[in-house]
């Protein structure tokens, strides 16, 4: 197992990492892998289920973060909201968490728009994603984003929390990973 710096120093190349961490932890974690992948020079993606881009970005900018090259497509803010906020910038939101058909097509349109740019793809988080999806829905969709993230050489984080995921599904997304992380 290594740590985030190793793992941002092998990022590119299509490699995936399976970022575990405590529940406590998990909002620093998502921050920290976002901020080391903008550092490293990588447009960086977050398919946030968690928390609503508007929050995160408002975090980020308190950090010091500058956000101009991060994108968001946010899974919760228009599920929670009835409607889009008004912080809409670098944001593409979908209907609802369970929406896995628009998250898809929102990041491959994402990524080939900017196939020559070093990218990074955050999922924050595979436990939220579970209250909306079967584990056997949301381990065909980790599947399916793995693929397209190794053949579009883009590299990509899957943040969970440790001791929150079932045996079996944890085994699927090691299967999916090239390295394990815990932050």
């Amino acid at each position: 197992m290594s740590d985030l710096n190793s793992a941002m120093d092998n990022c590119g190349k299509g490699r995936i990492i399976l970022s575990m961490t405590s529940a406590e932890k998990l909002t620093d974690a998502s921050y920290d892998i976002v901020k080391n992948a903008v550092n490293a020079g990588h447009r960086t993606i977050v398919i946030t289920v968690n928390n609503p881009s508007p929050l995160i970005k408002d975090q980020y900018r308190k950090q010091g973060l500058d956000i101009s090259n991060i994108f968001f497509i946010d899974a919760i803010t228009k599920y929670a909201l009835g409607s889009l906020p008004e912080d809409i910038d670098n944001a593409v939101f979908v209907s609802n968490p369970s929406n896995l058909t628009d998250i898809g097509i929102i990041l491959t349109e994402m990524l080939k728009g900017n196939a020559d740019e070093k990218t990074c793809v955050v999922v924050d988080s595979i436990n939220t994603m579970l209250i909306y999806l079967p584990t056997p829905t949301l381990t065909k969709f980790i599947h399916f984003l793995s693929s397209k993230l190794r053949l579009m050489k883009c590299c990509g984080y899957y943040l969970t929390v440790k001791d929150g995921i079932d045996p079996m599904l944890m085994m699927q997304l090691k299967t999916f990973s090239d390295e394990i992380i815990e932050i």
